[in-house]
């Protein structure tokens, strides 16, 4: 029993402190890593801190565990697995160490399995996986393992194991990137909420400039709507008067047309005249030197009456070229009548046109001042964003 004791005494002062030369060791990886890329900025992976250590039997013996630490004073821990190289034990080095080391452990412990000391539930991971969850899973671990190491399986063999001090790095790291990704995040939104200020601006300065000229088109419609309301109530006078005067070239062919008939009368009696001028004169020429002054008047009867048929032939005449003249002014009157209402109409069209175009007008100026209200009270927050934004920068 005293030589065990010695051996182990022994194999401990040639050693030195075994947490301590874990500790060394795993910091001569860390900065081999670091060196290779791994404090580069990138997210680092469980993989790049993996460490190899020996799968053994669980029959095998404390003694010969001993002889291995030995042999390999840089080992944290050895992991106890199948025959397929499936981990299912983790022996830590310290653990090992201060079991051996009590009173009666040498005894105890050399002749007995490993899996004695093991850790029948330690934790495993793929060697694949998030790093950010497996630290929360490390973290997560009773206090009695928090110091264990994880072990790290590649398609259910083991791949290697992390330390304390590898979960401790990769989470710094981690910290690392993720600062450098608020700041990255940080500028981006910066520039992102700088330039939509300044598209805000733009906006708002657009949205002004629309409702200036809404309110000019508004008043441009106002003056068109007025004007046009002014001509179709004026196409409506002309329209009027134009009835008028049709109705007076209706009553004016009525007229000619009396007149023509009394003409006609006219004509007749002169004919009557004439006629009996002549029987007059036939009568005088009977009475012979009695009749003479008679037959002077008869005479002049039928010049009278020849002039009064002549008369009655030429107002005939003018009142025909008048009756014609009546007629055509009537169709052209008509037909004026006609084109003045259709173009009353197309103005009171133009100026409902033109009522649309206004209500139009006050929806685009409505929309326009809401844009302008709404873009100068985005611009606003957009600038008290980018002051935060500025200040969260600063702090960085």
């Amino acid at each position: 029993m005293s030589t065990l004791y010695a051996d182990l005494e022994q194999s401990i002062r040639a050693n030195g402190n075994p947490a301590q030369e874990g500790n060394a060791s795993a910091q001569g990886h860390t900065e081999a890593n670091t060196q290779e890329g791994g404090n580069s900025g990138d997210r680092p992976t469980p993989a790049e801190y993996c460490r190899m250590v020996p799968l053994l039997d669980a029959q095998t013996s404390c003694r010969e565990v001993l002889e291995l630490i030995k042999e390999q004073p840089d080992l944290p821990c050895v992991v106890i697995g199948g025959k397929k190289g499936e981990p299912f034990g983790l022996v830590m080095r310290d653990t090992f160490y201060r079991k051996l080391t009590g009173r009666l452990g040498a005894d105890l412990y050399f002749g007995r399995p490993v899996e004695k000391f093991a850790d029948m539930q330690p934790l495993i991971a793929d060697i694949g996986a998030d790093p950010g969850l497996l630290i929360q899973q490390a973290l997560d671990r009773p206090e009695s393992q928090f110091y264990d190491c994880v072990i790290l399986t590649e398609h259910g063999q083991l791949a290697g194991v992390l330390t304390v001090l590898d979960l401790m790095i990769m989470s710094g790291l981690l910290q690392t990137g993720a600062e450098q990704r608020r700041r990255q995040t940080v500028a981006e939104s910066f520039r992102h909420v700088t330039g939509m200020e300044e598209s805000l601006q733009q906006v708002a300065e657009a949205a002004n400039a629309t409702l200036m000229e809404c309110r000019q088109m508004k008043e441009w419609s106002l003056n068109g709507r007025s004007k046009l309301d002014e001509g179709s109530q004026s196409y409506s006078n002309v329209g009027e008067r134009m009835n008028e005067n049709q109705q007076q070239v209706a009553r004016l062919i009525q007229d000619v047309d009396t007149i023509s008939a009394l003409t006609r009368t006219i004509s007749e009696l002169a004919d009557k005249s004439n006629l009996l001028a002549m029987n007059a004169s036939i009568e005088a020429a009977h009475a012979g030197e009695h009749g003479r002054g008679f037959q002077v008047v008869a005479a002049e009867v039928r010049s009278l009456a020849g002039q009064t048929r002549q008369l009655a032939a030429d107002i005939s005449g003018l009142l025909g070229s008048i009756s014609r003249l009546a007629k055509e002014t009537g169709a052209l009157t008509t037909a004026g009548v006609g084109e003045i209402t259709a173009s009353a109409e197309l103005l009171g069209e133009g100026s409902r046109m033109f009522g649309e175009l206004e209500k139009a007008v006050e929806h685009v100026a409505g929309t326009g001042e809401t844009v302008n209200r709404l873009a100068g009270d985005t611009a606003i927050r957009a600038a008290v964003i980018r002051q935060e934004l500025e200040k969260g920068s600063s702090f960085a």
